[in-house]
């Protein structure tokens, strides 16, 4: 026969989530681009001559280092859910840094290439998930 009193004990509860942290290897290459260059700077202060920091608009490397985002959350997506529509809105985000970065590297003219933004922003609208 169930006691009355039984009723009233404390249930056990369920151990609280753990909650998730990123692990520092996310951001590794990130890091380590971002040590580079800053070796790069420092040995052209220096007195190292280094042959592309000779380019007027070297600062534009800056700018392709932002791929590196999307390019690992396209990997990152690839190993989840294989070769879909996430993979290729990355790709296409990193893409669309590339060729930005390109355009100052090699003295493209936006006159001629501004076409390429519409096709980009094209590209985007079909590869983009439902985010509802």
């Amino acid at each position: 026969m169930s006691n009355p009193e039984d009723n009233n004990l404390p249930q056990p509860q369920a151990p609280a989530p753990v909650k998730q942290t990123k692990s520092a290897s996310v951001n590794w290459p990130l890091g380590l681009a971002i040590v580079v260059i800053g070796g790069l700077l420092l040995a052209r202060n220096l007195g190292f001559e280094l042959f592309f920091l000779d380019f007027h608009n070297w600062w534009a490397f800056f700018i392709l280092l932002a791929a590196i985002g999307p390019l690992q959350q396209a990997f990152s997506f690839y190993r989840k859910e294989g070769l879909g529509a996430a993979v290729a809105n990355s790709l296409v985000s990193a893409g669309a840094i590339v060729f930005i970065a390109l355009m100052f590297l090699l003295d493209m003219s936006f006159g001629t290439w501004w076409p390429i933004f519409v096709i980009i922003g094209g590209l985007y609208m079909m590869t983009s998930r439902d985010r509802s």
